[in-house]
């Protein structure tokens, strides 16, 4: 009798150690899980969705949005006029093939926009990330509108009237340039002036090339700096050939004179 009971108790003590183990098992696995669902959400929290730009396939910046890369370009074009060696700045062209997308990236990969420009500025061998093509009028660069030629008559007070351009004394046929690209809003005959050119050069500012012998433009026409529209005559209003060149902003006469750059 006392050996039944001491067999039972013995079965027992094993099928309870048994259980007890069964339940530990369980336990560390489900505590396992928790920590790695943790970590996740964890990490999780840290990404965040940007826009990735990048300049001729390679990435320059992480923005949090399309607005910030309009920023990004305006201040690495700002950048480039500023060190660059043009004093009047004709026109400014991005020659990079600027692209963007969506991305994924934990937030400490971040940076400001002042952090990009710096890093695309100062690209190994001057090499800039972001390129653009400056065109305009440097320092010392001159462009009299005619291949040659003299100023005969300065702007200002002459024979006690007003001088609204400058003369430039030269041979009948003497080619004429124009001194900024622009568009022509006339081209022919007008008193005083004779036959005249007139180009708008925007930002309400006309050049006027008058006294021609040759128009070589017409009306609506565009025009690039440099290029031949006239030859120097003496028609109109005139003592001898000569080029009369006048600017006018806002249809008030303006000095002439720094006009006569070339780039």
């Amino acid at each position: 009798m006392n050996r039944k009971l001491i067999i039972a108790v013995l079965s027992i003590s094993i099928t309870f150690t048994s259980t007890a183990y069964v339940i530990s098992s369980k336990e560390l696995s489900k505590e396992a899980k928790y920590t790695s669902s943790s970590t996740m959400q964890e990490s999780d929290i840290n990404m965040v969705e940007v826009i990735s730009v990048k300049s001729d396939g390679r990435e320059v910046a992480l923005v949090k949005d399309k607005s910030e890369i309009k920023k990004l370009l305006d201040m690495v074009k700002e950048k480039a006029i500023k060190e660059s060696d043009v004093k009047e700045v004709e026109e400014v062209k991005l020659n990079s093939k600027i692209t963007y997308e969506p991305k994924r990236v934990n937030y400490s990969e971040i940076k400001d926009l002042t952090h990009y420009v710096s890093n695309i500025v100062t690209d190994h061998d001057n090499n800039w990330s972001i390129k653009f093509d400056i065109k305009g009028y440097k320092e010392g660069d001159k462009w009299i509108p005619v291949s040659r030629g003299t100023i005969s008559s300065s702007f200002g007070e002459r024979w006690g009237r007003m001088h609204k351009g400058i003369d430039i004394a030269a041979p009948t046929g003497t080619p004429i340039y124009a001194v900024r690209k622009g568009k022509v809003i006339f081209s022919g005959w007008q008193d005083g002036y004779g036959k005249v050119i007139k180009i708008d050069i925007g930002e309400d500012t006309v050049i006027i090339y008058g006294h021609c012998s040759v128009l070589n433009v017409n009306k609506n026409d565009l025009v690039d700096a440099g290029e031949k529209i006239g030859e120097v005559g003496s028609t109109g209003k005139s003592t001898g050939p000569h080029l009369h060149f006048e600017v006018r902003k806002d249809n008030i006469p303006q000095n002439p004179e720094p006009y006569l750059k070339k780039y």
